[in-house]
């Protein structure tokens, strides 16, 4: 069985964690699909990626008995893997979205943090519930996590360990959607990156490191970020175009360059 399963949906390369009998919990194989995957991505053309979840949730965390079994070097290993792999989904040539249903707990919501968008449906739940074992979020949640919501609200999930329903993730500012009641997260998930997948990529991705630069910069050199990569957008093809289309009043074709 693959761990994780490839599916492409309108320009989307929908990626589906699948250990259904373990809530898709995440293990080496899981870590390593997704690399793979992301390896493969990275040469292609799609313009957006969703990770979402097989069965009955989207994932309830890391794998805790192949887990406890590293080690401590075994440990810090695992834990710099998937900041690797978290960051480079953070920062990926192409947005990413996590269509969330059922659970998302601990190192589920942290991959869902490390994508650019997240939407839930209404039976999506969140948490990090790590305190509970006496131990705490290790895949970037203390980082991401707080980036999204503040420091105070991300304390209250950490320091409590109690799980959210997606209208209180809404309304924190940790999803950016949630579905219809008729509708599931993964066909929300497409729409949003319908919505976004006709835009210049040369632009997007100017926005996406710009903006990055407020969180990962003093403010001096986040202003400086803004201006290189703004700079790069207005002297790209796609900009001339997007002018022109304004002034002659018609749609624009962007060709990413």
């Amino acid at each position: 069985m693959t761990a994780v399963q490839r599916q492409d949906l309108q320009s989307c390369a929908v990626l589906s964690l699948n250990r259904p009998d373990v809530r898709n919990a995440m293990n080496d194989a899981i870590v390593s699909e997704l690399e793979r995957h992301l390896d493969a991505i990275e040469q292609d053309s799609t313009r957006a990626i969703i990770i979402t979840g097989s069965g009955k949730g989207f994932c309830a965390g890391t794998d805790l008995k192949e887990m406890l079994a590293l080690g401590y070097e075994g440990y810090q290993q695992r834990i710099g893997r998937m900041h690797s792999l978290f960051t480079r989904l953070r920062t990926f040539r192409c947005i990413s979205i996590a269509a969330i249903h059922g659970p998302a707990l601990g190192g589920g919501t942290e991959l869902a943090s490390a994508c650019t968008f997240r939407v839930a449906s209404t039976d999506a739940l969140f948490g990090l519930p790590e305190i509970r074992l006496g131990v705490m979020p290790c895949y970037g949640g203390t980082q991401n996590v707080a980036r999204l919501i503040g420091e105070s609200r991300a304390l209250d999930l950490m320091l409590t360990g109690r799980t959210i329903t997606a209208e209180e993730a809404l309304a924190m500012g940790l999803v950016n959607r949630i579905s219809q009641p008729d509708q599931d997260a993964l066909s929300a998930a497409l729409e949003l990156a319908a919505s976004i997948n006709g835009f210049s990529a040369v632009a997007q991705a100017a926005i996406r490191t710009a903006t990055a630069a407020a969180f990962d910069n003093a403010l001096k050199d986040g202003m400086l970020v803004e201006r290189q990569q703004a700079a790069l957008a207005f002297a790209s093809e796609d900009a001339r175009e997007g002018v022109s289309a304004f002034i002659e009043k018609r749609q624009p074709l962007f060709r990413d360059c």
